[in-house]
């Protein structure tokens, strides 16, 4: 028999609303060397039931289930590696979907370049069901890049050697990275593996509700977890050499995250953010042209709600 080609792995939170399209993804695949390793993370809802309805409903997928206590999708995921037969692991989350070719186009490429360690492919943005963009990653593929340029890699788009990810330590489990722990783990695999990005929509990044932006805070606290951990392990020289880098990407997190709160009209934290980026590096104009646009949306609604109290005034009096 074959050797397991790849180890599906999907974890699963409180997902029994969309558990069943991610799974439902996976079976119809055309390439079938595959396993799948379901992970319920400590759910409270129907989640588990769900898994197992299914698991009966389709005995001829090869399906490993692991129950356990909530410790966040990074344990999760290590869960699932740890359970893994498959020479490469192909990240799913409960959330997302594949389209029916996915892994046989990665399959395609992996055996066309051997070099490779890992493959991530562009996806549809789907939020509440409609198509509103399509994520192009890339084109990032070192350490320093990826460092100082920011994640440009989707966890339900990415392939990934199983050695490689064994050899890099698995995903950080640290809650101070939660949500970013997938970036964290790239910068470590970017030391020693190879990335390839293939720019075929073979994938959705679905979003409910105010989704990924919904805690900007916890977010963005954590992304600078990640960046002043690993500004932790250079060299003096490497600080030295990489000063205005590092100042231009402490400010680029506090800009993106005042960039998604002015996108929720959340104009005051907006401010907030883009005047912390201005602080941070004077030279970072973005923050400027952020901090502008903040300033004339706050004028003009000012001027709006005096506009419609003089209405008032005048009716009353």
């Amino acid at each position: 028999m074959a050797k397991t080609f790849f180890s599906v792995v999907i974890p699963a939170y409180n997902a029994e609303e969309v558990i069943e399209d991610a799974l439902n993804a996976v079976l119809a695949q055309t390439f079938k060397n595959y396993e799948v390793i379901v992970i319920n993370d400590g759910s409270t809802d129907n989640t588990g039931a769900v898994i197992k309805q299914f698991m009966k409903s389709a005995p001829e997928m090869k399906f490993s289930f692991i129950e356990q206590k909530n410790l966040g999708i990074g344990a999760a995921r290590n869960a699932g590696m740890k359970r893994a037969n498959g020479e490469f692991a192909a990240f799913l989350d409960a959330d997302d979907v594949w389209y029916e070719d996915k892994l046989e186009r990665v399959y395609s490429v992996l055996k066309e370049n051997p070099e490779i360690d890992l493959v991530c492919h562009d996806e549809n943005l789907v939020h509440n069901g409609k198509v509103v963009r399509r994520n192009v990653y890339g084109p990032y593929t070192t350490y320093y890049d990826l460092l100082f340029k920011g994640n440009c890699i989707s966890t339900s788009a990415t392939v990934v050697r199983k050695d490689k990810v064994i050899r890099a330590g698995l995903f950080s489990e640290d809650l101070g990275f939660n949500g970013v722990e997938d970036y964290e783990l790239w910068l470590r695999l970017s030391k020693f593996s190879r990335f390839y990005y293939l720019h075929e929509v073979l994938g959705e990044y679905r979003v409910f509700g105010e989704g990924v932006t919904g805690d900007i805070e916890r977010h963005t606290r954590n992304v600078f977890n990640v960046f002043e951990h690993h500004i932790g392990t250079l060299t003096e020289e490497e600080l030295e050499r990489y000063e205005g880098d590092i100042r231009k990407r402490r400010a680029n997190i506090s800009f993106l995250a005042g960039w998604a709160y002015l996108k929720r009209n959340d104009f005051l934290n907006a401010g907030r953010w883009f005047v912390k980026s201005i602080e941070t590096d004077r030279t970072y104009l973005a923050a400027y042209a952020g901090y502008g646009i903040t300033r004339l949306k706050i004028r003009n609604i000012t001027k709006l709600y005096d506009k419609l109290s003089g209405l008032r005034r005048i009716r009353g009096a």
